[in-house]
């Protein structure tokens, strides 16, 4: 198949599938700058509990040692916003866990697309979810699928930033897209209402101080701080972004039935696991829930 013609069969059809946005870019090393501005983020203690990110340095600084001969990065936005929030009067979860754990529910919509490209060229390819050691932002900006965010968050022009990110590499060259701008709006909306003072004013998260990676990784709660506690999650800065105003809800995802949320106070460890299953309620697990709970009750 022709590359231009392959280009535009693989941004079709991951939009049919569910993507808002589709960009491509050349597999290569990631330049120096942008791998000074992580490492710099973990030699501070930015990373709090976010421990796996301090692992495979190697594999995130060069995309083609994920997967042999890669030529090209194809980045996917998937918006995750929801049709419909739980009551206000009850502990936040935040947007992206009100569907499927999305690891496994991009997989089910890329892979399909991904062996037909495979049958199609006979290229190799490989699905990376953020699971995988990929600096997924990066590529996003650099492939035009997005901007960055001061609040660390990959922004989809015209679509905000309520979206999954996912990566397709693949050893066939196509013609890369052009690079998305650095920035966003500069406003400073998400750093004043971030709760706990975790986003730094060069757009990277004190992740020791975030609400999201405490009740998701089991970080402790910022003793200073004396404000809402969610159950998963944290929105807030998401909430405020001028890039978000008027955000439609996604067309792909499929809404969990959250009620059972309302007994963890009782929950056996087996139903819990039950009903957990396929979620991003069953990483932080019972006994974090709990605690999160615990704490929102508090506050």
């Amino acid at each position: 198949m022709d590359p231009d013609a392959l280009k535009r069969y693989i941004r079709e059809a991951l939009t049919e599938a569910g993507a808002c946005a589709v960009g491509f870019a050349r597999a290569e090393p990631v330049p120096e700058q942008e791998l000074e501005r992580f490492r710099d983020w973990t030699d501070r203690g930015l990373n709090g509990p976010l421990e796996y990110m301090r692992n495979y340095p190697d594999l995130r600084a060069n995309p083609q040692l994920l997967l042999e001969g890669a030529a090209t990065v194809v980045t996917s936005a998937w918006n995750y916003l929801p049709s419909a929030l739980r009551d206000k009067s009850l502990p936040g979860v935040a947007r992206y866990a009100y569907g499927r754990d999305y690891h496994k529910a991009l997989r089910s919509r890329i892979r399909p697309v991904l062996r037909q490209i495979e049958a199609l060229t006979g290229t190799r390819g490989r699905i990376c979810i953020d699971s995988a050691p990929v600096l997924e932002r990066y590529w996003a900006f650099r492939s035009g699928v997005a901007l960055r965010g001061r609040n660390g968050c990959a922004i989809v022009p015209g679509k905000g930033s309520w979206i999954f990110l996912a990566e397709i590499l693949l050893t066939v060259a196509l013609e890369p897209d052009a690079p998305a701008g650095q920035s966003c709006l500069e406003c400073g909306a998400c750093i004043k209402a971030c709760p706990t003072g975790a986003l730094q004013p060069d757009g990277r998260i004190d992740a020791a101080r975030c609400l999201s990676a405490a009740t998701v990784e089991g970080a402790p709660l910022p003793a200073d701080y004396a404000g809402e506690v969610p159950l998963l999650g944290c929105d807030r800065c998401q909430e405020v972004c001028p890039h978000n105003r008027g955000a439609g809800p996604s067309e792909w995802l499929e809404p969990l039935d959250l009620g059972w949320l309302d007994s963890l106070d009782t929950l056996f460890e087996e139903d819990f696991l039950r009903l957990s299953e396929g979620t991003p309620f069953r990483r932080p697990g019972l006994q974090l829930l709990r605690r999160n709970l615990s704490a929102s009750r508090r506050k």
